[in-house]
């Protein structure tokens, strides 16, 4: 209750001053209103009003894209040809069992002309075919057959040669968990080559045989 008669009390007293403003001259009521409240108009001036911008509370998260980064050859093949080319010739391109291209049929059937590199400088070499049997220490079942041919045709032997394995028949300890990490042989497979959790049979030759 004695809040309620002090609010009384001040609106009559807001009152008041409003009744005896309305009788003032335009600069006895500007001294007054300025005295009570901020930005009040001088007599015979007209204030502007000011847009108000209301800036985010936080920056808006950055727009992330639905587009996967393509692997090397890809982008260099989008980069020369034209990403319309590329669009046009990958429907044509025949399959593996996956779905995915077959780029090993492609460039059998002469749809595709890889480059011997990335590096513009790069070669061209004659495709070296040597096969090397690759046997994994008590696993003779896993053995894998690594044709030179079919790599020969796609690069040159100085992207692999010697940074990535060394040119000696066991000379790198190459294990499976190097290519799920994108190492060793999955610099390509998984990008550029098959993908390694689906052809282990095209590497792991006594897979792909029937019992």
């Amino acid at each position: 209750m004695k809040w309620a008669g002090y609010l009384t009390i001040l609106l009559l007293l807001l009152i008041s001053i409003a009744n005896a403003i309305a009788g003032c001259s335009q600069e006895k009521r500007y001294q007054v209103l300025s005295f009570l409240f901020e930005g009040v108009e001088k007599p015979g001036e007209t204030s502007q009003l000011k847009p108000v911008v209301r800036h985010p509370r936080r920056p808006p998260p950055p727009v992330v894209s639905a587009t996967p980064t393509p692997s090397i050859q890809v982008a260099v093949v989008r980069q020369e040809q034209g990403q319309e080319w590329f669009a046009q010739l990958l429907p044509r391109l025949p399959k593996d069992k996956s779905g995915k291209p077959d780029w090993v049929r492609a460039l059998d059937e002469n749809l595709i002309s890889p480059k011997p590199g990335i590096d513009r400088k790069a070669k061209n070499q004659r495709p070296f075919n040597l096969d090397v049997d690759l046997v994994p220490k008590n696993q003779p079942a896993m053995k894998v057959l690594f044709s030179h041919k079919s790599h020969t045709e796609w690069l040159g032997c100085a992207n692999c040669h010697p940074a990535q394995f060394k040119m000696k028949k066991g000379g790198d300890d190459i294990k499976m968990a190097q290519l799920y990490a994108g190492n060793s042989c999955g610099l390509c497979h998984g990008k550029v080559a098959f993908a390694v959790t689906t052809g282990c049979a095209r590497c792991h030759l006594m897979m792909g045989k029937s019992k």
